[in-house]
C-alpha cells in the first residue's frame, strides 16, 4: 500500500502522519470546508500600494525585488531586495521599517523621506544622516534609528521627531 504524507495544522499544533492513497483523495478541511485563515502569503510586486512601489523605484531602482509578502492580520507588506534590504510598508504604502544588511547604509534622501523632519535635522546636526542602517517605527509611537557606528548606535525619536535618547 502506498502512503502519502498529510499535514494538519491548527493554531496550536501541527500533526504529520501517513495515510493510504484511498484516504488521501481530498485535502483535509475544517470550518465547514474552509482550510483556515491565511496569515501571510506571497504577493505580486505590482499589487503593492503605489506609494510603496514609488519609494522602491525612487531609492532602489538598481536592485531587484527578491520577495514580496503580505501579512494579512497586520495589513502589512514586506519586501526583500536582491542585496538583502528588507522594507516593511503599511496598507497605505508608508514605510514602517527598513533594515539593511551589515555594513550597508541607506541613502540620506531615503532616510529623510521616511522619518520626521526634526529627527532628520538632529541626525544631520550629529553627522549621522548618512550612517543609518535601520529604521523602525515602533508601535506607531517611536522611531528607532540604528546607525553604522561604534559606541551608542540607536537614536529614539517620538512620533513628531522629538529626540528622546541614544541607546547602545
Amino acid at each position: 500500500m502506498k502512503f502519502k504524507r498529510i499535514l494538519f495544522a491548527t493554531a496550536s499544533f501541527v500533526l504529520l502522519f501517513g495515510v493510504s492513497d484511498s484516504m488521501a483523495q481530498k485535502p483535509p478541511c475544517c470550518n465547514n470546508g474552509n482550510p483556515g485563515i491565511a496569515i501571510s502569503g506571497s504577493q505580486n510586486y505590482s499589487q503593492l500600494p503605489e506609494k510603496s512601489r514609488m519609494f522602491i523605484e525612487k531609492y532602489f531602482k538598481s536592485l531587484n525585488v527578491k520577495s514580496c509578502k503580505k501579512y494579512f492580520a497586520k495589513d502589512k507588506y514586506e519586501v526583500e531586495l536582491s542585496n538583502g534590504i528588507d522594507i516593511d510598508f503599511n496598507a497605505n504604502g508608508d514605510v514602517v521599517e527598513m533594515d539593511a544588511p551589515d555594513n550597508f547604509v541607506f541613502p540620506a534622501d531615503a532616510v529623510k523621506d521616511v522619518i520626521p523632519e526634526k529627527a532628520y535635522t538632529r541626525l544631520v546636526k550629529d553627522g549621522y544622516n548618512t550612517m543609518v542602517e535601520s529604521i523602525d517605527f515602533k508601535d506607531g509611537r517611536v522611531y528607532e534609528i540604528e546607525l553604522n557606528v561604534s559606541g551608542p548606535d540607536t537614536y529614539l525619536f517620538d512620533i513628531d521627531g522629538k529626540f528622546l535618547t541614544i541607546d547602545d
